[in-house]
């Protein structure tokens, strides 16, 4: 009695599936091992990531003055949608806080990433995405328990994988 074309298939797919398993699995495991002690600057030095050096109340009161700061910037962001320009949907932006040790002194690099729309002609939802990414940067250094603005904030570019492809 011969075997019908479709469990020959199945029988196949299974033996196929058996042999590349194992190749498969230790791809992953590579990659796994690859990222392991990695962070935004590369393969890190041995050892665990290190954790936050700044002690939990400063960074609350950091956490605080970018909140508070950000307001005037949301607010602007909002009436920028409302009269149907343009705007960063900084509500929705993802923070990054880069701490530095200078001349003995906390900086930070407060960072606010947020995607730029173009607002709908009703007005309601966010509107289009333009595809463009924006970063509010706030530039602070802790004197005591305090954080004190060092500059101004300002918006920087992001420079998105399509839009570097466009240029070339």
């Amino acid at each position: 009695m011969a075997a019908k074309p479709c469990t020959t298939l199945v029988v196949a797919g299974l033996i196929v599936a058996a042999i590349l398993a194992p190749n498969i699995a230790r791809a992953i495991e590579v990659k796994k091992d690859l990222y392991i002690n990695s962070g935004p600057a590369g393969p890190s030095a041995a050892g665990p990531a290190k954790a936050n050096p700044i002690p939990k109340a400063q960074q609350q009161a950091l956490n605080d003055t970018v909140a508070s700061e950000s307001e005037s910037y949301l607010d602007d962001e909002s009436e920028k949608k409302a009269s149907g320009k343009t705007y960063v949907d900084i509500e929705h932006a993802r923070p990054m806080y880069l701490p530095t040790l200078k001349e003995g002194h906390w900086t930070v690099l407060a960072k606010l990433q947020a995607a730029e729309y173009t607002p709908s002609k009703t007005g309601e939802g966010k509107g289009r995405p333009t595809g463009k990414q924006k970063i509010l940067v706030f530039n602070y250094r802790l004197d005591g328990s305090k954080w004190t603005e060092v500059e101004a904030p300002k918006w920087q570019d992001v420079e998105t994988k399509g839009a570097a492809a466009a240029h070339k």
